[in-house]
């Protein structure tokens, strides 16, 4: 191990980094770093502690240095001075390295039991962990804090969830002066309730001590036991939130099985029962939801039960769209009306309204769209294609100029992040660029996203001009970066060209390495299963999921299930895309019960909120790829235009229950 005199120069080293790290146009990591780099990071996992500072101090100009000085920090935190490694992480507190670094600092400190250290440390780069905020309290308490160490110790106990174990100890002499008494713990139990956590709800128990409290307990288990207890009015009381709780947590699992009878009980004791405003608005919201979403036939009078005076949003937009559904435009129109101002101007229903007005008096005026055109959207390509208008994609070049975006490169952060990418270490990247943009101006946030463009890291391009709402920089936010990939393989299925790049583009943002929580992979996301069906019927060359990071393979892929789910829908872009994101099975169910929709109401009557706006994306990219490349191009084809609302004699019938 290094002398600590040895290991004090090296921090010191590192607290000064930032200056030492020449810009990145003279100072450009060469192969030989990224390999010293690669060896030193091995000396560190396997403790060679003299070659891991030897090429450590060889580094000391290459942008990740200091990345393997917190590793030194970390190491051999037990020999430091701690006002160097203070300085180290205030040098770089906007770093994902200073809190290894303070993490390493506040262990050692606990393990000496320096306790008032401990607390100057925390308040110089606080760790808003559950952990740490208990270890910061019981050093209050060691410290002869107590007042303060107990207000901490009740607020972290009285969560309705099990805490870290490092709050042990100071909940141990917290119990044992006298603090928990039964109406603390009686916030905790009901706390624990509604979170769900049963199993902390019966550990508490033994703290409720009072004849209210228990019987208020077993009635509770009781209704857990039979939901369908609370049928019984005199069962529970109005002004008593407990039995809210209670009465809640009953009807939601009645409507498991029974939705009526949940949501006939849910109605009678909303406004006779103590529930918060938060349980309310969500309940309201769940009963909504599975009414509308599911075309019951009484949902458009449930809804109005659980939304008289109109004031959820999300609510009254799917009482809409039941009317959509039934084609009755006058209702329509009505509940247009009672949207909010601003949600009421969006294209969206502003299309609507007017498609409306046409249905009810055809032929008396031209259908004026001429606002909802102006949008750079579906509906507003929409709009211009039914008014035969020119799409308008309201594109603002950003203006960011090359002497900007040298100077944002030159950032010791935009230097880090470029070497990380040379390693794939794309996680690590993020993180840095995350904790970079919260210290940058939005001027200078669009600079990054153009760097990050022409580094070619695409989707965090997207998602930069997405976070500072850049919506009209296209030049960043519509990349192109397979092109001829999808040229090729797209001729090859028969399929439009920039219809699958829209598709890659809402899917993954072009970004190759991407994995969904389900399992899809790839720029265009696909699911190993589906790839390997896929494979094996268009007999595409495939050896297993990890081929679908690949690009050529996927958009093989993509485009050949693309080919097949526009066959199985006979052609209909709209149709295929839902299925591409939800399944050909749901869509076909979909097309059962209402197929016989006008095309745009059956989009926007999709149930799924994910795949509505899928759809709709797509078939707008496709649009705007097309218009930057000065191609031709319409948002439906004719067949498709033909079954539009403001074009297509569809008549209303009643529409079954799914």
């Amino acid at each position: 191990m290094l002398k600590t005199k040895k290991l004090l120069t090296a921090v010191a080293l590192v607290s000064a980094s930032f200056s030492l790290v020449a810009p990145l146009s003279t100072a450009q990591a060469n192969t030989s770093d990224q390999q010293l780099y690669l060896k030193a990071k091995t000396a560190f996992e396997k403790n060679d502690v003299s070659l891991a500072d030897k090429l450590t101090a060889e580094l000391k100009n290459y942008p990740l240095a200091p990345y393997l000085h917190a590793r030194q920090i970390t190491r051999d935190i037990a020999q430091l001075d701690d006002k160097s490694v203070s300085r180290f992480i205030k040098d770089n507190e906007a770093t994902p390295f200073a809190k290894d670094a303070q993490t390493a600092r506040l262990d050692n400190l606990l393990q000496q039991k320096k306790w008032q250290q401990f607390i100057q440390a925390y308040a110089e780069y606080p760790i808003k962990s559950n952990r740490f905020q208990c270890e910061l309290a019981n050093a209050q308490f060691q410290s002869g804090y107590t007042k303060e160490a107990f207000t901490s110790a009740k607020q972290l106990w009285q969560v309705g969830y099990s805490q870290n174990k490092a709050c042990d100890p100071l909940f141990s002499v917290w119990i044992q002066s006298g603090q928990l008494t039964p109406s603390v713990a009686e916030v905790r139990f009901w706390s624990a309730i509604h979170k769900r956590d049963f199993a902390l709800a019966k550990y508490l128990e033994r703290f409720l001590t009072t004849s209210a409290q228990k019987k208020e307990i077993e009635l509770w288990w009781r209704i857990k036991e039979q939901p369908d207890l609370i049928t019984d009015t005199t069962l529970l009381s109005a002004n008593n939130t407990q039995h809210g709780i209670m009465a809640a947590y009953a009807i939601r699992q009645i409507a498991r099985s029974d939705i009526n009878t949940a949501a006939d009980l849910w109605l009678r004791e909303r406004s006779r029962l103590a529930f918060d405003q938060t349980t309310i608005d969500k309940t309201n919201e769940y009963f909504g939801m599975r009414y509308a979403k599911g075309f019951r036939d009484n949902a458009d009078e449930m809804l109005a039960k659980l939304d008289p005076e109109f004031s959820h949003e999300k609510l009254t937009e799917w009482r809409i769209r039941l009317e959509l559904a039934k084609q009755d435009w006058q209702a329509v129109l009505t509940l247009i009306e009672k949207l909010p101002e601003d949600l009421k101007k969006e294209g969206r229903w502003a299309y609507w309204k007017v498609s409306s007005q046409q249905r009810l008096n055809p032929g008396k005026q031209k259908a004026d769209y001429a606002d909802v055109a102006k949008e750079r959207s579906f509906y507003g390509f929409l709009a211009s294609e039914l008014t035969n208008d020119p799409f308008y994609l309201n594109h603002r070049p950003s203006g960011i100029t090359a002497a900007h975006k040298k100077k944002i490169s030159a950032l010791p952060a935009v230097q880090r992040i470029k070497e990380l990418l040379a390693f794939d270490y794309q996680y690590a990247a993020r993180v840095e660029w995350n904790l970079l943009t919260k210290t940058l101006s939005e001027n200078d946030q669009l600079a990054m996203a153009h760097i990050a463009y022409d580094w070619g890291w695409y989707d965090q391009a997207i998602r930069g001009a997405a976070r500072i709402k850049a919506w009209d920089d296209l030049d960043i936010r519509f990349p192109n970066p397979h092109s001829s990939l999808f040229e090729e393989l797209t001729s090859e299925r028969g399929i439009y060209q920039t219809w699958a790049i829209a598709v890659a583009r809402q899917e993954s943002a072009f970004h190759q390495q991407a994995r969904s929580r389900v399992g899809a992979r790839g720029l265009m996301q696909l699911m190993p299963a589906t790839a390997k069906m896929t494979a094996k019927r268009y007999d595409v060359k495939y050896s297993g999921p990890s081929e679908l990071f690949t690009p050529r393979t996927n958009i093989a892929l993509g485009t050949a299930y693309l080919a097949e789910v526009l066959e199985t829908f006979e052609g209909n872009r709209a149709y295929a895309t839902a299925a591409y994101n939800a399944g050909p099975h749901r869509v076909k169910r979909w097309l059962q019960a209402r197929g016989d929709l006008p095309l745009d109401a059956w989009i926007e009557t999709i149930p799924f909120d994910e795949t509505r706006n899928y759809v709709q994306n797509v078939l707008a990219f496709s649009v705007i790829y097309d218009v930057m490349a000065s191609r031709s191009t319409s948002l439906f084809n004719k067949r498709e235009s033909a079954s539009l609302a403001l074009n297509s004699d569809a008549k209303p019938r009643q529409q079954p229950t799914l």
